[in-house]
């Protein structure tokens, strides 16, 4: 196997590689179309946009998006003899501008491939050259930070250190504090990215600032940002010490005052919480279970004599870590999506409110209600069926549905 891998990075004729790299491209393409066809079927069938977007939202996540990540996994071990040979610019290079090309000329080739189907669904009119500007902030806000922590660390390994109890701290402290410090950074650009402003309801505002006061929190600054286009409807918070509402337009124009004013006091129980601080200590023990299990490796290595298979020794690096994130981190975001309900109930939400504004939210961006049990289970959120079910069980109120 470590012949073959040597073979296609090195040994690999120029000619073969491109073919190849065109191949991933066009696997990613071919997918898309099968579910276009797919997602198609299904609303003509049902003539339920809803049961359309469901089955796009599970391809997406449980297909598309998992064969993005194994296509960039091979595409890196295509092109990396182009950037091994060219020190550690070309490392550094390799680390965050192939992703990054390669997420753009996947993502935009299929948006274009399901984009008519998509609006038909939905009744969507956001511009392609908007989706394509989200597409390009949203990957640049996941690969920037992750190429400079990467590029820090990178550079920070050339430097001599005797003691090695030392190096395992810098190793575990540079991941670490950057990702404090572009969490505490970030939120100061995100009006700016999302072109919000501020809300301009005075009388909204007001109400909602009176929901701060009641749990006793630092009062946010509130916006709204364009979503009409896309039809999301939508409100959450950012900013670990100054914190920012950002609500969608489409959602104002769509919601009662009083609707609003519940999610609101949702995402005040996160704030009141501190689970945005929480979901950060999250990963920063991700990283720590991470930098631990590696010096098992190397203790083990060097305490016995025996080299673990670099396969076996990666399986068992990311396995634990796979599973602490993806599992773990999404039960704990359900956990919280919980209990920032409960509090807004605490705060004097009245249940049916509550009840009516998750049912909006729901209808206003085609989701279904209902997600089967393996399936929530990767999801950040709650089904809206379980949250409305908790929501009976603590307020002892049952909703009757109107229509």
């Amino acid at each position: 196997m470590a012949n073959f891998i040597r073979f296609i990075i090195f040994d690999l004729p120029d000619g073969l590689r491109f073919l190849l790299i065109l191949f991933l491209i066009v696997i990613n393409y071919g997918a898309e179309f099968l579910v276009k066809r797919s997602v198609s079927k299904v609303y003509l069938k049902t003539n339920s946009p809803e049961e359309a977007v469901n089955k796009l939202r599970i391809y997406n996540q449980y297909i598309l998006a998992i064969l993005q990540i194994v296509t960039i996994v091979a595409l890196e071990f295509l092109v990396a003899k182009y950037f091994t040979l060219n020190g550690k610019t070309g490392r550094i290079l390799f680390m965050t501008l192939i992703p990054f090309v390669f997420l753009m000329v996947v993502n935009i080739g299929q948006l274009l491939i399901i984009n008519k189907t998509y609006q038909r669904i939905r009744g969507t009119t956001e511009s392609l050259f908007n989706q394509i500007r989200d597409l390009a902030l949203t990957f640049l806000l996941i690969l920037v930070p992750a190429g400079i922590i990467g590029t820090i660390m990178f550079f920070a390994r050339e430097i001599k250190v005797e003691s090695e109890a030392l190096e395992n701290i810098i190793t575990a402290a540079i991941p670490i504090t950057m990702m404090f410090l572009f969490n505490l950074i970030l939120p100061f650009f995100y009006p700016k990215l999302l072109k919000a402003v501020a809300l301009e309801d005075a009388g909204l505002r007001g109400l909602l600032d009176q929901l701060f006061v009641k749990a006793g929190v630092k009062r946010a600054q509130f916006y709204q940002w364009p979503t009409k286009g896309k039809k999301i409807a939508n409100a959450l918070v950012v900013g670990l010490v100054n914190p920012k509402v950002l609500i969608s337009d489409y959602y104002l124009e769509n919601a009662e005052p009083a609707e609003i004013e519940a999610i609101i006091a949702h995402e005040v129980g996160h704030l009141k919480h501190k689970h945005l601080l929480k979901r950060l200590l999250y990963l920063v023990g991700g990283i720590c279970e991470l930098i631990f299990v590696g010096a098992l490796l190397e203790w083990y290595e060097n305490y016995t004599g025996k080299e673990i298979n670099v396969y076996l020794g990666l399986a068992i690096l990311l396995g634990p870590f796979l599973f602490y994130i993806s599992l773990g981190l999404l039960k704990y975001y359900r956990h919280q999506e919980k209990k920032a309900d409960e509090f807004a109930l605490e705060i004097g939400v009245q249940p049916e409110v509550m009840i009516t504004a998750l049912l909006k939210l729901a209808r206003l961006n085609h989701m279904t209600t209902k997600l089967k049990k393996l399936d929530e289970r990767f999801q950040t959120h709650p089904s809206t069926a379980r949250r409305i079910a908790q929501i009976e069980k603590i307020s002892g109120y049952k909703y009757e549905s109107k229509h």
